[in-house]
């Protein structure tokens, strides 16, 4: 019995070892399994009413999540939905926590409150003639970016462009670097697309009207909403961030390049805060019209 001794012990060692391994691989596992169940999980939903200036909104607001994340026992998912979908999620009772979106994204009112924005685009004037001082600029030398879910022709009017050319985005831009047009009416996008073909060009800001602002709310039914305010206040913190995606931040200088003329815009007449479906036909009513004065009234 006693020379099987020394083998019995160097088993039962062996044992313990293997014990030992197994609990401390997994306790690790289990205190992140822990941690995970004890955590907030916050659903954000990105809807892209209009175009931005580059990159995604959806991945910057995902960033701003993960760092978020990083402060706070708080996990962020940013999901990129058009206004249709969401409005169909939410009457069949499916709510995120936040939801960013644009005014003309409507459907919403009676589901969000406290709307904030948490960033911005711009119209504006563009031409490939840096000589040009825009004061010819009329109907028949521009072209208009139509755009999508915004009210660019609520911009034309309101400047004396109404009945100028409209083209799809890309469309338009083209039609201006090939020499069919002397002006475009576009947007911030436009900027960041004639930077990119690396061409030279002047850029002029529409002071008369602007719709292009991303809002951000917490939803009423969500069920996280102290910790869905917190994201909200974290993410207008995080403006020095948005050249990023090349969007503008009211009262925030962040551009040393063409962008930079864009900024510190007072708009005659703005459109930021979610607008409903009715308000939307009636502006959409007095721009087929010309009727400029009812369109101002609207814009009050």
């Amino acid at each position: 019995m006693k020379k099987f001794l020394p083998l019995f012990k160097i088993i039962a060692c062996g044992l313990l070892c293997l014990i030992f391994i197994i609990i401390f691989a997994c306790f690790p596992k289990k205190r992140n399994d822990r941690a995970m169940q004890e955590s907030t999980f916050l659903n954000v939903w990105q809807i892209d009413s209009f175009e931005g200036g580059k990159g995604s909104r959806a991945d910057y607001l995902q960033k701003i999540g993960a760092n978020f994340s990083k402060k706070e026992k708080c996990y962020v998912n940013v999901t990129s939905i058009s206004a249709e979908s969401a409005r169909v999620n939410l009457a069949n009772g499916v709510t995120p926590d936040i939801i960013s979106y644009g005014p003309t994204a409507f459907g919403f009112e009676s589901y969000i409150e406290n709307s904030k924005v948490w960033c911005h685009g711009s119209y504006c004037l563009l031409t490939i003639d840096t000589n040009a001082d825009f004061s010819d600029v009329n109907k028949d030398n521009t072209v208009i970016n139509e755009g999508k879910d915004n009210f660019i022709f609520a911009a034309a009017l309101l400047c004396g462009l109404q009945g100028a050319q409209a083209e799809k985005p890309t469309g338009a831009y083209v039609k201006l670097i090939d020499g069919k047009y002397k002006y475009l009416l576009g947007t911030q996008r436009d900027v960041f697309r004639l930077k990119t073909r690396e061409v030279g060009f002047a850029v002029k800001a529409i002071s008369v009207f602007n719709d292009l602002y991303q809002n951000i709310s917490i939803t009423k039914e969500g069920k996280n909403k102290v910790y869905a305010e917190k994201f909200v206040n974290y993410a207008l913190t995080e403006k020095d961030g948005l050249t990023k995606i090349g969007m503008l931040y009211e009262g925030a200088k962040l551009y040393d390049s063409e962008m930079s003329a864009l900024e510190g815009v007072n708009y005659d007449y703005k459109l930021s805060s979610p607008i409903n479906r009715e308000k939307i036909e009636e502006i959409n009513s007095a721009i087929s019209a010309n009727d400029i004065n009812k369109l101002k009234n609207l814009l009050n």
